[in-house]
């Protein structure tokens, strides 16, 4: 009779519902941290190197509420609990997230000589160079995998099988790789302003100017005007 009602158990949606249960783990718990501590998850993400005026972030703070408190109660709800109760979790997120004090992001200023900006343009163009080249890798890696898929019939298969394992590893280490590099490359800092010279967007071009101060590529300190000195100092 245990045994029979195991089964009816699962049957009846029993290790379906844990098993939301868990993907809600994965899911709520990114969404509470950027409820209740916005500012500092917003700052995480960026590294620090993009603006947020305070109107964005209280949005951003409503949109991982509604993900993050909702996500709490609809967990709670798939693991038998009384509505009632299931709003224990959701109102505590709600309390400690309107305790927060929002403020404006502004990334700290770099120092302001023709050695800093000369140090930074060098490090911009190495990360671009980098950047450019993690790319290219796995273009080559891909095409490579593709080659031998296509080949697949003419090649003795345990040959085959080994080349497209490492073929295979060579595309997912050169996304691992090309997704670092892309992540130091589009967040390194403006030499003029602090933030990000791509912006927040990651766009996928080179731009010739900050995205947020609009300082030309390859300006050195002595080169912006002081109109521009005084905007943003």
């Amino acid at each position: 009779m245990l045994g029979t009602a195991t089964i009816v158990t699962f049957q009846d949606g029993f290790e379906q519902k844990w098993l939301s249960a868990i993907g809600f783990l994965f899911v709520v718990p990114p969404w509470v941290w950027m409820a209740v501590r916005t500012t500092d998850s917003l700052q995480f993400v960026t590294a620090h190197k993009v603006p947020f005026p305070t109107r964005t972030i209280r949005l951003m703070k409503v949109l991982a509420l509604i993900v993050g408190a909702g996500g709490g109660f609809g967990a709670a709800i798939e693991l038998g609990m009384q509505w009632y109760l299931a709003l224990l979790p959701a109102g505590t997120v709600v309390f400690f997230s309107l305790k927060e004090s929002v403020r404006e992001i502004v990334p700290l200023k770099p120092v302001q000589d023709a050695a800093a900006y000369q140090s930074s343009w060098k490090q911009y163009r190495t990360l671009r160079s980098a950047y450019t080249r993690s790319f290219i890798w796995l273009g080559v890696a891909f095409l490579s995998t593709i080659l031998i898929l296509t080949l697949a019939d003419k090649i003795p298969n345990p040959i085959g099988t080994v080349i497209f394992d490492l073929c295979l590893v060579g595309v997912l280490v050169s996304l691992a790789m090309s997704g670092v590099r892309q992540l130091k490359f589009f967040r390194w800092p403006c030499p003029r302003c602090g933030c990000a010279f791509n912006g927040v967007w990651n766009r996928p071009w080179f731009p010739k100017k900050c995205v947020y101060c609009g300082l030309p590529r390859d300006t050195s300190a002595a080169s912006p005007t002081s109109e521009d000195l005084i905007k943003y100092s």
